[in-house]
């Protein structure tokens, strides 16, 4: 499950929810691909796709790190990802793990 339904949508607003979570999913994933190297965080990978955004875009620009945050577990459920023991300072100012591609 890609998309936690918490506000109980229906229909056409529940279908369109789901397939931008799981575009969302997909995009995340190959961010590790590509940035895997660097040590990837939520905050690192939002904030790439913020600055590789167009400005006539603003899909990334109003995206809650929640959201991001929701696609690492997703990822890590499946198998695909996994978090590291070494952690940096975040964006926030609190620790926060690296992850890494499995």
């Amino acid at each position: 499950m890609s998309y936690y339904n918490t506000n109980e949508e229906k229909g056409t607003t529940l279908k369109e929810s789901k397939k931008k979570a799981k575009t969302q999913d997909q995009t995340v994933l190959e961010y590790f691909k590509n940035h895997d190297q660097l040590g990837v965080t939520p905050e690192r990978c939002l904030r790439h796709f913020k600055i590789m955004e167009t400005l006539s875009e603003s899909k990334w620009h109003n995206t809650p790190i929640t959201s991001v945050r929701r696609s690492f577990s997703n990822l890590k459920r499946k198998g695909l990802i996994r978090k590291t023991d070494v952690m940096i300072k975040g964006d926030y100012g609190k620790m926060v793990h690296i992850w890494k591609l499995n």
